[in-house]
């Protein structure tokens, strides 16, 4: 059997993964103070209620008014009670003082403006973590967009299966990617997250959009930078009548993630330092993988705004570019926008703005 590949994650810009949870409005209380999320057990909240709250809390929830579920919690809530404690941004928690002042329930604004989003996390210890198949995926384009160069194959614009098909002699049971196996990753020492806004801009310095034009603020739990998470990579060779043409090694596989990912980093620092955001993720590269890009430490990007650019093949991208309403989309082979994360939502500059989902892989002897 193949040596595993020990490998170390490191986390450069915020990373979402999305696990189609949410934070529950009856199962949280946020301390402005200390702009503190405290998600609690809903049981242990009913416990300390007396009878007249039981009544109330019965009522609201009955109503289904989020906005009257807020105030009852923010009102009857007691330290004491409890519970898993989550960073959260200034501007959330301005954005939970607005919305706790509302006189009268607008199910729209509350409901679609108030959405947070869980990033993924083990349910018995909500500790986060890394799936493997977040991190197979993203490997897996860097390596098709190798195979794409090195077979001069570009401009294609039809069914993506068939251009993986293509690239890999085969699909299904012959796609060497079989052999592949990404264990989870999961945290080496402590890992923090924070709940934060992922607000649009264009490219382009001199469009940057209204609120209005990129709609409603996302709030999103995302997985520091610094946070570090261990796994292991099994890349299997295949008996001679699996059916594989091509088998995957470990060295083209490991350097074909810098060889993609990098011209994708070089032009968005471009793009970042350009709309005044500056250049943070390239100065954490920078200070800790300078002399080992390349060698032992691979860029990588995961996660939820990670780009159009990264999740498509190089030379045959065909990407969606939504238009105003009443006017048809156009193709391109880049995204006109870009997804940084922001401490509010609707940030009165770009400056210190940061683009999602960086990650550094680095081998361990």
């Amino acid at each position: 059997m193949e040596k595993p590949l020990k490998v170390r994650l490191h986390i450069i810009s915020p990373v979402h993964i999305g696990c189609d949870d949410v934070y529950e409005p009856t199962s949280f209380v946020i301390d402005e103070r200390t702009n503190t999320m405290i998600e609690f057990d809903p049981m242990d909240f009913v416990k300390t209620l007396n009878h007249e709250q039981k009544n109330e809390l019965v009522k609201v929830c009955s109503d289904d008014n989020l906005l009257s579920i807020f105030k009852f919690i923010k009102r009857v809530y007691k330290p004491a009670i409890g519970g898993r404690k989550v960073s959260i941004s200034s501007g959330l928690s301005e954005h939970y003082r607005k919305v706790l002042a509302m006189s009268s329930y607008d199910r729209k604004a509350v409901i679609h403006q108030f959405t947070i989003n869980k990033t993924t996390y083990n349910p018995q210890n909500n500790i986060p973590y890394i799936p493997g198949s977040s991190i197979k995926g993203s490997m897996r384009t860097a390596y098709l967009s190798k195979l794409a160069k090195d077979r001069n194959i570009a401009g294609r614009k039809g069914n993506v299966k068939d251009l993986e098909s293509d690239l890999l002699y085969g699909d299904f049971d012959k796609d060497p990617f079989r052999m592949v196996k990404v264990s989870d990753f999961i945290p080496a020492g402590d890992v923090k997250t924070m709940i934060m806004y992922a607000v649009n801009r264009k490219k382009s310095k001199s469009e940057i959009p209204t609120m209005a034009d990129s709609g409603p603020p996302q709030i999103l739990e995302i997985i520091q930078s610094n946070s570090i998470f261990e796994g292991i990579i099994n890349i299997h060779q295949p008996e001679k009548l699996a059916g594989i043409v091509k088998a995957i090694e470990e060295k083209g596989f490991l350097k074909s993630m810098n060889a993609f990912y990098m011209p994708l980093f070089n032009a968005e620092n471009k793009v970042t330092k350009e709309i005044n955001a500056g250049s943070i993720v390239g100065n954490r590269i920078n200070e800790k993988f300078k002399d080992k890009l390349g060698l032992t430490a691979f860029l990588l990007r995961i996660g939820r705004h990670s780009g159009a650019e990264s999740v498509t093949i190089e030379g045959n991208r065909y990407i969606k570019i939504i238009q105003k309403k009443g006017t048809p989309p156009k193709f391109l082979d880049h995204a006109t926008t870009i997804w940084l994360a922001s401490e509010s939502s609707k940030p009165n500059s770009n400056n210190g703005l940061v683009p999602f989902g960086w990650a550094v892989m680095e081998t361990v002897s």
